[in-house]
């Protein structure tokens, strides 16, 4: 070969064209690195892939190929790109023009996911500034699960030891395409419940595949925007759904939701027995200081003694009656039915619905006259044992005092002054009231005399 034989640029470039551009490597898949990301304004994405050893192959990803990419490429991502090999003329070099792109490594799912986490942090679903708080026991919780799992069973059985919290069941798929926008249609509807204050959405762990639903946008938008606390309890064990992220509370498992409840509700109760036990020592402890606040407290301790005692013998002769009339009752319909039963084998059988009207029209007066008897024996008991309610309050030392009326005593408050020639002009006197007492001097007497 001579020099007038020499090739130029162009030659050589287009015989390389000619053996790179082949059927082999116009339909391809190549799995590497992405380095060097950048963009055009046109839209056409510019990128090399980068494999163990550093070899580079550079990617043109075109405009009308790269509209359906579906997730964001980022420098250092392991993809696999589907394209065809060809030469560039102008630089003589060769690249990869890019008709599609999957991502390798994490996946293409869990990339999706991963960028949708990153989005709805951008916009601040996640902020904790965003979660309401938590009511520790809850007048009404709106339970979002499957009616048939074992999450219901589970967190229905940790409340049965709290049994004032009341619960009511959005029943809502928990799994596949339809799961998400069941449980917020769930979401919604509680969300306008006025007695609904928490509501919980649950499921009893699964795969990932199978927890999918719980990382849907327009679901974790929807939780985002209920007025509602939301508490999410899906059992995982590995990623977190992005429910949980922007509920306002996260619990692990459907028993944990149930169990974080009612040890709240039995936390209160034992709260409430501590205070209870405080209130009595200090009442007693104000006994036992005050000798006339000891006197008062005994007359209404034997008030009381003597009205439970009272009552709960008015109460068992009310009983007593009322059996006795029910008995009553009975025994006549009893009676009546025999008398019918003769009587309907006596009579002819074109007499017979005739006869049956009549008695049954006469068993009907004396049921009525059964129960008006009953009714005003019930009001005449009634009525005895409000005479004697009355009376007790009459003589009750507390209600003298409540209606204006007041009660002398010696200055030092221990003996009761009945006449007026137990005091001399001089004397102080203690003037009990029914808030207090007064220290009053005696000016003048004067006693009645005697009729």
């Amino acid at each position: 070969m001579t020099l007038d034989d020499a090739y130029t640029v162009s030659q050589i470039t287009r015989i390389i064209k000619t053996q790179l551009e082949v059927p082999a490597l116009s339909r391809i898949w190549v799995v590497g690195e992405v380095t060097s990301l950048s963009s055009s304004q046109a839209g056409h994405i510019y990128f090399s892939l980068k494999d163990e050893n550093g070899t580079l192959l550079p990617c043109t990803f075109f405009a009308n190929f790269a509209r359906s990419l579906d997730f964001q490429m980022e420098n250092g991502a392991k993809i696999y790109v589907f394209g065809m090999v060809t030469v560039y003329d102008k630089r003589g070099t060769y690249q990869l023009n890019v008709m599609k792109v999957v991502p390798a490594g994490e996946g293409e799912l869990a990339l999706k996911l991963k960028q949708l986490k990153e989005k709805l942090q951008k916009e601040g679903l996640f902020d904790e500034i965003h979660k309401k708080p938590v009511p520790s026991i809850p007048r009404k919780i709106g339970l979002i699960t499957s009616p048939n799992g074992a999450a219901i069973r589970d967190f229905m059985r940790m409340i049965q030891s709290a049994p004032m919290l009341s619960v009511v069941v959005f029943p809502a798929s928990v799994q596949g395409t339809e799961a998400a926008s069941t449980i917020i249609r769930g979401l919604k509807l509680l969300d306008e419940m006025e007695d609904v204050d928490t509501i919980i959405v649950t499921r009893g762990g699964g795969s990932e595949e199978d927890l999918l639903c719980f990382s849907d946008e327009a679901l974790a938008r929807a939780i985002f925007a209920c007025k509602t606390t939301v508490v999410s309890a899906i059992g995982h064990e590995k990623d977190t759904p992005i429910s949980d992220l922007v509920a306002d509370l996260r619990l692990a498992t459907p028993t944990a939701a149930g169990r974080f409840f009612a040890e709240n509700v039995q936390s209160l109760s034992l709260q409430l027995q501590k205070v209870r036990e405080t209130l009595v020592t200090a009442m007693v402890r104000q006994r036992d200081r005050n000798p006339e606040f000891t006197k008062f407290s005994m007359v209404a301790e034997r008030l009381r003694d003597q009205l439970l005692r009272f009552l709960p013998e008015r109460e068992q002769q009310l009983d007593t009656l009322a059996n006795a009339l029910t008995s009553n009752i009975n025994q006549q319909m009893d009676n009546r039915v025999t008398q019918f039963q003769n009587l309907e084998k006596r009579l002819h059988p074109s007499h017979m619905l005739e006869r049956v009207s009549v008695f049954q029209k006469r068993l009907q007066a004396l049921s009525g006259q059964l129960g008006t008897s009953m009714t005003g024996q019930m009001d005449r008991s009634d009525q005895k044992l409000n005479a004697l309610t009355r009376t007790l309050n009459a003589v009750n030392p507390l209600n003298v005092l409540e209606r204006g009326f007041t009660a002398a005593f010696t200055k030092d408050g221990k003996k009761l002054l009945r006449k007026v020639e137990q005091i001399r002009i001089g004397d102080t006197v203690n003037i009990r009231f029914v808030d207090g007492f007064a220290l009053c001097h005696v000016l003048y007497t004067e006693q009645k005399e005697q009729s």
